[in-house]
Parts: structure tokens; sequence; C-alpha cells
């Protein structure tokens, strides 16, 4: 691995002197761990991390990288497959991993504010605290970040119902490739005004500007989740259960895989078949049934699919 060229000792003074001595790192293993996301098809290689606890810090980094004509990597809870948060030139990484605060939630709106490093779980908890819900859910949700969700659009399990990232965001703030601040939407959700601007940062990786903020909207909390796992006879199998399903009752999520997967969870030996026939695919599906004839309607149509062949148990 080359090593990283970018870094002068009075471009490290200046860092310093923005985020303080103990919020940055140049030591190999750091460079290793936080120049790189799940990617593993480039060497990481940049030549600082820094810690940044505010977006007047962030845009002074920024400002500072334009100044030493340096290029900047934002890093969240570096989750991704698409290389979004990989330092491969010498860059400085931002990471958001202490700009990690809930600043403030709004009852009567359904909305939170809160920093680009809040973890995906955390905000799920904290609106389980207040008696809400955070729906955009995934495997990594116990350390991606939500600025990583916002700059990837992140979908996960629910989005049949919920959608993605894009649809839970009333407002950002954002610090641009030049150093300006832009706060965009600012919570609102009834908002004709002119561009949409929050909307280019959602999915940008990163690559329009860094999110350090965001105005989060939350929903009410589902009340009596089922769940249903169901054994699948082909592929051609699948769509018409989503289907028949979708026909008659509002799913929240819907999931298939495969019996080489099935294999792979029983090895570890966390759990049982959830039924003793084998089958070649299984479904997934989650739905809410706070009243019987939810239930009753749930267990006709999967009856219905049995006669039809499309499911073989469940």
């Amino acid at each position: 691995m080359n090593a990283p060229v970018a870094l002068t000792p009075e471009l490290l003074t200046q860092l310093t002197a923005i985020v303080g001595e103990n919020r940055i790192k140049t030591d190999a293993d750091s460079l290793q761990n936080w120049g790189r996301d799940h990617t593993k098809h480039f060497d990481p290689n940049p030549s600082v991390i820094v810690f940044p606890s505010s977006t007047e810090q962030v845009q002074a980094i920024v400002k500072l990288a334009n100044q030493f004509n340096v290029a900047v990597t934002p890093s969240g809870g570096r989750t991704g497959l698409s290389a979004g948060a990989v330092a491969a030139n010498g860059e400085i990484v931002v990471s958001m991993d202490k700009m990690n605060q809930i600043l403030e939630f709004f009852p009567a709106d359904r909305m939170v504010r809160v920093q680009a490093g809040v973890v995906t779980e955390q905000l799920q908890n904290y609106a389980e605290e207040q008696g809400m819900y955070y729906p955009v859910d995934f495997a990594s949700s116990g350390s991606s970040q939500i600025g990583g969700n916002i700059g990837t659009n992140a979908g996960g399990i629910k989005v049949i119902k919920y959608g993605m990232t894009r649809n839970w965001v009333l407002g950002l703030t954002v610090v641009t490739g030049k150093g300006d601040v832009l706060r965009l939407n600012k919570g609102m959700i009834k908002n004709a005004t002119g561009y949409a601007l929050q909307h280019l940062f959602i999915g940008g990786e990163g690559t329009l500007g860094l999110v350090t903020e965001a105005e989060i909207k939350l929903e009410r909390q589902p009340q009596d989740l089922q769940v249903l796992v169901l054994g699948v006879p082909d592929f051609d199998a699948i769509m018409p259960v989503l289907h028949a399903f979708q026909a008659k009752i509002d799913l929240t999520a819907f999931e298939f895989f495969g019996e080489l997967a099935m294999q792979k969870v029983l090895a570890n030996g966390h759990v049982q078949r959830p039924f003793e026939t084998e089958c070649p695919f299984y479904v997934l599906l989650e739905f809410e049934a706070p009243f019987e004839p939810i239930m009753d309607k749930a267990m006709e149509i999967f009856e219905h699919c049995m006669e039809q062949g499309w499911v073989l148990d469940g």
C-alpha cells in the first residue's frame, strides 16, 4: 500500500485546531478501519481521519480541504457495499461517529431532529420510547448511521409498506463541497416553494455535500404484527403469493430466500426449521392483525395459495 501523500504538517495542525487532538487519527490501523466500508475491491489509503462534533466543524474541515486541495470522504457506519465510504487516494475521512446526538423531538409533528452519526437502531429505540416508530430497518441497523442511510437512500425489509429512507426525510442540513451550509426544507411536510433540493442529496452518496443533520418523520407503532413463513415449490410461485396477499391485506414486509440460505442459518444452531418440509424457496411476510378478521383473512389466503399449488407448507 502506498503511503498517503496529502497530509502536510500545516494541514494536520489546522485540522487539529478545528476538532481537537483527541478527535484526529493518523495511525495505520485507524486509516485502514475508517478508510473502508464492506467493499473488498479497493485498498483504503486515506491520509487522516477526523471526528467533528458539529456542522460548524464539518464546514471548517471542508473549507480547509479546499484550501489545501485535498479530497474529502464522508464516513458513517461503513456498512455499504458500493465503496461509497472508501478513501483510496489520500483523502481526509470525515467520520460522523461523534455526531451522534438526537437533538429535538416534535410530538405534534411526529418528527425528530438528529445528527448524521445517529445509529439507525438508536433512532428506532428513541422513537419507541416516545410511543412512535421508525420503520426503515435492515440487517445493519445496529451499526449503520442515519447520514449513510440518507446518502444511499437505504431501503431494507419494510419497503413494501413504508418506502425508502427518502420517504422519511423532512429536512436536511448539508455542508456543500464549497463549504456552504444549506438548511433544506426545515422539517415541513407541506412545502410547495421552489426546488426540493433535499432530494438531490438523498441517494447522492456524499458527492454533492456532507449531510450533518436531518429532520426525520416518525410513524405510529404497528399493532399486533404477525409473521408467516411459507415454503414455495419454485421461483415462479413467489409473485402469485405476493399478489394474493396484497389483494386482501396490507403487508408490512415481504422477503424471499432459498433453501441454501435456510441451511446456512440452521448451521449456526440458533433456530430450527419453521416446518418439516424442505422447500426450494421460502417466503416471509409480515402484517398487522389488531383485529381477528384480518388473521382469518390471512389464513383464508394461505389456504387458497395451497390449493393453487403456490405453497407447499407454512
